[in-house]
């Protein structure tokens, strides 16, 4: 689909101010962020976005990619250059940079290793938005492209119909139940931030979807409309899956997420402490599943809730690992 000028993207808006701003944190992505860009350029709305891309002091040559973006589409691209790398200071400072550079109502999220595929996306998400004041967050289909096979794996998540996700199922199906970048929510989920659950997150996606599941309604559309990389250069499946240390890795991780939880299961005042726990227990049967470690395995209650068959084959598949 050829790319739209910004005086064609800009004609049909009746003022500047943007509706939707789409955040976009990007780093090292030389070989993704101009197809991640010219996904927000193809949509077509009846309403003014933005795009914010916050380059993270990248030292290959994304920054250089997206500065020839930003001389075609001045108005519309609006991006941060570091010249220090702010997600290696911890803490909450990339977030409240980032925060700080988004002007809508709403919030679309995409990486810059991601991508989106749909040019109706954004207008079929705000419309569900506009028209259901009690819903926080519209995501979709996506596709999981792995980026070490040249292969799409699929779409996910797993549902077959348009329908608003309890929030016991959003506790439990985790940063991966929906592809971050299928994410449009309201302005008002940047407030959770200040939270101490999402403080002590290791990544954003889950507190991001959590936070809207508390706000309001989660409401899922039955369509394919973006594309989630895994496997690609520095992201954390790399990351944690790949490298040699991958287990203390994956542990680290786990053990933050924890934290994370039970601040939320503070914050929403033990509403959905056992939701909260079953993810708990799940987080470490992966991952002694994933590492075949069967003495940690067998301690879980996902391995002790199983029938006799199930725990043979859990033996069974910890041998061969």
């Amino acid at each position: 689909m050829a790319l739209r000028t910004q005086e064609e993207i800009m004609s049909k808006w009746s003022n500047s101010r943007p509706l939707v701003s789409i955040r976009c944190i990007t780093y090292n992505h030389e070989k993704y962020i101009a197809q991640c860009i010219e996904g927000f350029l193809i949509q077509e709305t009846n309403f003014p976005f933005e795009i914010c891309i916050h380059d993270d002091a990248s030292t290959d040559k994304t920054a250089d990619i997206i500065r020839t973006y930003e001389e075609k589409y001045p108005k519309i691209i609006k991006p941060l250059y570091e010249t220090e790398n702010q997600w290696s200071k911890r803490g909450d400072t990339l977030t409240r940079i980032v925060d700080s550079m988004l002007n809508g109502d709403y919030i679309a999220m995409c990486e810059g290793d991601d991508y989106w595929t749909d040019p109706n996306k954004l207008q079929q998400q705000i419309d569900y938005l506009e028209g259901h004041p009690n819903c926080a967050v519209v995501v979709h289909h996506c596709t999981k492209y792995n980026d070490q096979t040249g292969k799409n794996e699929g779409t996910f998540p797993k549902f077959t119909v348009e329908r608003d996700v309890p929030i016991e199922e959003v506790i439990l199906g985790g940063g991966g139940l929906f592809g971050t970048n299928t994410m449009v929510y309201r302005r008002e989920v940047l407030e959770y931030h200040k939270l101490a659950f999402w403080k002590a997150s290791p990544v954003g996606d889950y507190p991001t979807i959590l936070s809207c599941a508390h706000l309001g309604k989660v409401h899922f559309i039955p369509k394919v409309m973006s594309v989630y990389r895994i496997f690609s250069q520095g992201s954390w499946s790399s990351k944690t899956l790949l490298s040699k240390d991958a287990f203390n890795k994956r542990l680290t991780h786990i053990n933050a997420c924890e934290e994370s939880l039970l601040h939320y299961d503070e914050f929403t005042e033990k509403k959905y402490t056992q939701a909260i726990q079953e993810k708990l227990d799940l987080n470490k049967f992966n991952l002694y599943w994933d590492f075949g470690k069967w003495s940690l395995l067998k301690t879980t209650m996902h391995y002790k809730q199983r029938s006799l068959l199930g725990k043979l084959k859990a033996l069974y598949h910890c041998i061969k690992a």
